[in-house]
Formats: structure tokens, C-alpha cells, sequence
């Protein structure tokens, strides 16, 4: 009798368990001490939220957004937050364009997924907290495993393009010197979709810092783009930064002036991210990649 209740008490214990267990999705973004920066990366959270309720994405219970670096949330306080609401699973989805030292390295150490000394000692420095906790937490896959970066940036070409067969368009990117063929196959992939997707027959892209080379990285590029197009669209291959902030800071109006003069050839700069320009196509993906984790479980 005495075993016949154990097992109906372990049958309920497990029923009781399976009801209440939460699982939590933290979108995480790299993070930047510019407000301007965080703030489409944070919008994303309600977004999301709704778009759970709105697709009945069961497994799903709770959805925060976490920043690796400069500023709260933390990853480290936003897990702390998801467990302090019941979470005991944790799907953490990189909103990051492609496999870099970030998502590779500095991420997975911060969850405790891994362990570099060198890694840690610079998160370290630069006061970032470690992840320490039991509960199970899932890394999911960066824009370069979809079409989202295709799609963006052809949003953002199409909104900007006027006369597309005279038009030439020049993509720019951090890029990952570590793993430059992640970032060589991005490239090709967005010139290739947005000269199947337009009449813009000129697709041009370079891995270009924001530093103090942007000027004499991108002339040549300009220069080689006038003598076959009169209008030239530089668009960013970036979450929140823009083009246009990056020319400004470099005063590329005096430094192509004499090329424009030439030339007669119109150079306009991208003033859009991928967020918020895009930001339906972000969340849309969003919920896709963690609905797929959500079926793989079953």
C-alpha cells in the first residue's frame, strides 16, 4: 500500500514539476555605453514578447534581452532575473551577424560554456560578469545561418535606390579578422541576393574599421565605383551603426570632393542599421530560430 502511494506522490511530484517549469529566451546583444545603440536592441523585448503571445509559441515563458558589454542589462543579471522567475532553461540567442571572437570566445565564457584564461583575464578587465549558475543554458546561431542579413540589407538598398541600373552599391562590415571567411562568404551572399532581387547590376563590399583609415579604405572604392555609376549607395552591414554617422565623423564630403567634382557621380549614405530599419525581419527571425530549439526538444 505504502509503495502504491509513493509512486502516486512521485506521479504527482513530477506532474507538478512539468507544469511549473519555465523556460526563458535572453536575446544578447554585443552592447554599447551610446544610448542611440542599446535602445532598438532593447526595444526587442516587448516585440518579441508579443509575437510569442500572438504564435501561441509554446515552451516559451519568459523573454529578456541582455547586453555582453558596457552597460545593464548584463547577461550575468539577466540570467540571475530569468531564474528568479522560475526559469530552469535557458535559450540565449546571439543577435550577432556572423561567428566572431564574440560569439566564439567572449560569449560562451561569460555562460560558463567554456574556459580561456586569456578570455576571462580581458572580461576581467573590462568588468564584465560571469554567468555561475546549474541551469542548463542553450547558445543558439547567429544571422549568418538564415537570410536575414540578405533581406535587411535589401530593404534598406531598395528604400534608398532611385535609378537602379545606374546605381552602384558598396557594402561595408567590421568583419572578424579571426574569422574572415564567415564574414567573405556574408559578403558575397548580400551582393549576390541584392543583384537577384533589383536591377542594380554594381554590387561592390569591403571589411573597413571604424577608425581613422575609413576615409582612405573607402576612396578607392568610391573611385572605381564612378567610373561605371553617376549614383553610388553605401549601405552598413551593422545591428544599430550607420554609414552615415561613420562619413560625417570622417568629414567624407571634403574628402571626396574633388572625386564628386570630377565625376558628377551622387554619393549617398546609408543613415540605417539593421535595427531599427528592419526590426519586423529581426523579431520574425527571433521567434523562428527559438520556435525550432523549442520543436528539437520534443
Amino acid at each position: 500500500m505504502n509503495k502504491k502511494i509513493m509512486l502516486v506522490l512521485a506521479a504527482l511530484l513530477t506532474t507538478f514539476a512539468s507544469l511549473s517549469a519555465k523556460t526563458a529566451l535572453i536575446i544578447v546583444a554585443h552592447g554599447s555605453p551610446m544610448e542611440s545603440w542599446c535602445k532598438p536592441v532593447l526595444a526587442l523585448e516587448p516585440l518579441v514578447k508579443e509575437q510569442v503571445e500572438k504564435k501561441k509559441l509554446k515552451g516559451i515563458d519568459i523573454v529578456k534581452v541582455a547586453l555582453m558589454e558596457y552597460t545593464e542589462p548584463s547577461v550575468a543579471s539577466v540570467v540571475k532575473a530569468c531564474e528568479a522567475e522560475g526559469a530552469d532553461t535557458i535559450f540565449a540567442l546571439p543577435v550577432f551577424m556572423a561567428p566572431s571572437s564574440h560569439t566564439e570566445e567572449d560569449l560562451p565564457n561569460i555562460l560558463g560554456h567554456k574556459y580561456n584564461p586569456f578570455v576571462r583575464e580581458e572580461l576581467a578587465e573590462e568588468n564584465t560578469e560571469l554567468v555561475h549558475t546549474k541551469t542548463p543554458i542553450i547558445l543558439g546561431p547567429t544571422f549568418y545561418y538564415s537570410y536575414l542579413l540578405e533581406e535587411s540589407m535589401l530593404n534598406c538598398v531598395q528604400s534608398l535606390s532611385k535609378d537602379a541600373p545606374n546605381e552602384a552599391v558598396i557594402f561595408l562590415a567590421h568583419g572578424d579578422p579571426e574569422r574572415e571567411g564567415f564574414w567573405t562568404e556574408v559578403l558575397k551572399n548580400v551582393d549576390k541576393y541584392t543583384k537577384e532581387h533589383t536591377k542594380i547590376n554594381y554590387v561592390d563590399h569591403a571589411l573597413i574599421e571604424m577608425g581613422h583609415d575609413f576615409a582612405n579604405e573607402l576612396m578607392p572604392l568610391l573611385t572605381k565605383a564612378s567610373a561605371k555609376k553617376k549614383r553610388i549607395i553605401v549601405q552598413g552591414i551593422y545591428l544599430t551603426s550607420d554609414v552615415k554617422r561613420m562619413a560625417d565623423r570622417h568629414k567624407m564630403t571634403d574628402v571626396q570632393k574633388d572625386l564628386v567634382n570630377k565625376t558628377g557621380v551622387d554619393i549617398v549614405y546609408s543613415a540605417d542599421g539593421i535595427l531599427p530599419a528592419c526590426t519586423p525581419l529581426v523579431v520574425d527571425w527571433i521567434v523562428a530560430q527559438t520556435n525550432k530549439w523549442v520543436e528539437s526538444k520534443r
